[in-house]
């Protein structure tokens, strides 16, 4: 496995942040974290890295042991692993074509080795237009792009970055991580990613990993988790509805809620207009309950509805 974790635990004073957590990542994967803020993600990443280190447990890359959180410790320079961090973090007084060469330099390359490896990572990136200009110049777009570059010009054996489309205009987000998933895959860069946006997690992974409390609930191919998820938590960050019935945990989805007839009552106390549809908030009981429509229901209404399809698992 290109990245390994087994058994890693971190706490930071009395907070317990990750709870024996097991992670593998082959070489080559694009792999997410997905889950809430506060969970985990960031300090998995670092910990990767070798900005933090584990209380216990063990960190391979490429089956070398780099951290076990006692006698061994490889540090972050001598990993090769390469960091796009959510704020980007490039040097404000240094040009695009400096903060992208700033890894080369640092290990020494030769002046027209780094020049090279420079253009060619900004061209690939579709930034040499922009390299003698400094961050405060360059768009949200570019900045991301510069510091993507910055992370790959050095060919590392892993990639991480954390929440790197979340500063991305929304018009722009989805073709530019598409664009960016394109280059690293084509490069065969193992890469490790966290956000908690799960249409963005589902979009681009070839596995996913949803996180909570310190520990990888789920892991999977995006359709297996979103499919059949494990548990109530996964089924609720994933988007379903839970509702108790009986004893059990019913879990399901909005497009799979049949408004105006069938065994349950409702009361709507909220609608949304969606485009094509409306996403209706209904009261059942204790639990609220959102379905899709095409009919705009009035709030306050008691509506009854069935489901095409949910999956039971004991009750919490």
């Amino acid at each position: 496995m290109a990245v390994s974790l087994r058994d890693v635990r971190k706490s930071f004073g009395r907070t317990q942040v990750l709870r024996g957590l097991d992670l593998e990542v082959g070489r080559g994967e694009y792999f997410v974290i997905l889950g809430p803020s506060g969970e985990g993600k960031t300090t998995t990443l670092n910990i990767v890295a070798g900005i933090v280190r584990p209380d216990g447990g063990e960190v391979r890359l490429d089956g070398s042991l780099v951290d076990d959180g006692r006698s061994v410790y490889v540090p972050p320079e001598r990993r090769n692993v390469g960091y796009v961090f959510q704020s980007y973090a490039l040097y404000p007084h240094m040009t695009a074509f400096d903060n992208i060469a700033f890894p080369l330099k640092m290990a020494g390359r030769p002046r027209e080795e780094i020049r090279r490896a420079v253009l060619e990572m900004a061209e690939l990136l579709n930034i040499r237009d922009v390299l003698e200009r400094k961050p405060a110049q360059l768009s949200g777009g570019q900045r991301q792009r510069v510091a993507v570059a910055r992370a790959l010009v050095k060919r590392p054996r892993a990639l991480l970055m954390d929440e790197p489309y979340s500063n991305i205009d929304p018009l722009l987000r989805e073709s530019v991580r598409a664009e960016i998933r394109r280059i690293i895959k084509d490069l065969g860069i193992t890469t490790v990613m966290v956000t908690h946006d799960r249409e963005e997690a589902m979009a681009l992974a070839d596995r996913l990993g949803v996180m909570r409390r310190g520990r990888l609930l789920q892991t999977g191919p995006p359709q297996e988790v979103f499919s059949r998820p494990c548990c109530p938590d996964v089924a609720s960050f994933m988007g379903y509805n839970l509702m108790p019935l009986d004893g059990r945990l019913l879990a399901f989805r909005p497009d799979d809620v049949e408004l105006g007839s069938g065994d349950f009552v409702g009361e709507v106390i909220d609608v949304e207009f969606r485009g094509r549809l409306w996403a209706v908030v209904a009261r059942v009981g204790g639990a609220v309950v959102k379905a899709y429509t095409q009919e705009r229901p009035p709030e306050g209404r008691r509506m009854r509805f069935g489901l095409r399809r949910a999956l039971e698992y004991a009750a919490e």
